[in-house]
């Protein structure tokens, strides 16, 4: 026998995000987490009157704001790593907004077209998102990879010869890499500092406000929000670095090397989603983590009714599978009852079992449970 049920997404899932920041603002997305975060930040922009809303908005009209200048100041001036920056900024807003749209869209009712609901127009959104940030990083990180080799031509010359002297007369020689961006080398102007200046100070700045606001609202979102402006303030000074660094020293080429560093920082959040939205196409099969705490909310189920000897016992779950469709989950399974379960019986174990489901997890939109006969144990 096998049921199906089709409820609407909580609005208050609490399951995890996980992210690991630093000055490389490296993002490690856990199950769903993007997903999770956006549906957050949808809520706090429903209700536009609140503080959640406004400190929100905020954020996003200042990094608009801030990736256009960033990104036309580090073209003009000649600066790399300003672009870059201006890359990683952007690749935040684009994620944003894709995912924010996506996730609307997957929130409508299923229809005759799309029985199982709208769930996978999310996950096109996130390999949208993707294909934009590692398109991005690769055009960035090869454009400054380009810029590094013009510098590095003067100080061949003056190399004694030798294995360094080799490498370095190869590697601006072969040009390994096709040039995405037309490059030619031009002298980085100190201007580009102020630019870089001014995003770390105000993203410090948007951090702190954003905070206070997360703080009195207790909410998650908008402390991941926050979370993401200051991670941003560091990307901005790992560019101030490398733009002074040249400027100082014009004989080091640091301002093409930052460039490279968050070129590849955005290159490796591009494969992270990528990889994660492939599994959700494929109907690859959610984490062993999340597997197991979806069993052990049964266990106590199988557990009292074995105890207890009631028509309703479980004798066990076999074969429990779950998948993923953007923010909803899909869950099935094998249960083996009492011989003597009745259809009406059979429905309300299907109840208990979908409600105990959905205390670990509430983004379970469907659970599916095949009821089989299974050995009921009696007293010796």
């Amino acid at each position: 026998m096998a049921s199906s049920s089709h409820q609407k997404h909580d609005d208050h899932d609490d399951h995890s995000h996980s992210h690991s920041h630093s000055i490389f603002h490296s993002h490690a997305h856990g199950e769903n987490g993007h997903a999770d975060e956006s549906r957050k930040m949808v809520e706090v922009l429903k209700n536009k009157g609140n503080p959640g809303s406004r400190i929100t908005l905020l954020g996003l009209f200042v990094n608009v704001g801030l990736t256009a200048s960033k990104g036309l100041a580090g073209w003009t001036l000649h600066s790399a790593s300003l672009m870059a920056d201006a890359g990683h900024s952007l690749s935040d807003l684009l994620g944003d907004f894709v995912t924010l749209f996506c996730w609307n869209l997957s929130r409508r009712p299923p229809s005759e077209k799309y029985p199982y609901g709208f769930g996978k127009f999310e996950t096109l959104g996130t390999t949208s998102v993707s294909l934009m940030l590692i398109g991005g990083a690769l055009g960035i990180g090869f454009h400054s990879y380009y810029l590094l080799l013009d510098a590095l031509l003067p100080t061949i010359s003056t190399l004694q010869p030798g294995a360094l002297q080799t490498v370095l007369t190869w590697l601006t020689s072969a040009r390994i890499a096709p040039d995405l961006l037309h490059s030619h080398a031009h002298a980085l102007d100190p201007n580009a500092a102020w630019f870089a200046l001014i995003s770390i100070v105000v993203k410090e700045w948007l951090y702190r406000i954003t905070k206070r606001v997360a703080d009195q609202e207790n909410s998650s979102v908008l402390l991941a929000n926050a979370i993401h402006h200051r991670s941003d303030a560091y990307s901005s000074f790992v560019a101030l670095v490398a733009i002074l660094g040249t400027w100082a020293i014009p004989s080091l080429p640091l301002d093409p090397i930052g460039g490279l560093v968050v070129s590849v920082v955005i290159l490796n959040q591009g494969i992270a989603i990528m990889k994660s939205a492939l599994g959700e196409l494929t109907d690859a099969g959610v984490s062993k983590k999340t597997l197991s705490s979806l069993s052990k909310s049964l266990d106590s189920l199988i557990a009292v009714s074995t105890s207890e000897k009631s028509t309703l016992s479980v004798v066990a779950i076999e074969n429990l599978r779950a998948k993923r469709a953007g923010a909803l989950m899909f869950v099935d399974m094998t249960a083996k009852v009492s011989p003597h379960l009745t259809v009406d019986q059979s429905t309300l174990l299907e109840d208990n079992i979908r409600e105990r489901l959905r205390t670990v997890r509430t983004d379970i939109s469907e659970v599916r449970v095949r009821f089989v006969p299974g050995d009921e144990k009696t007293d010796s």
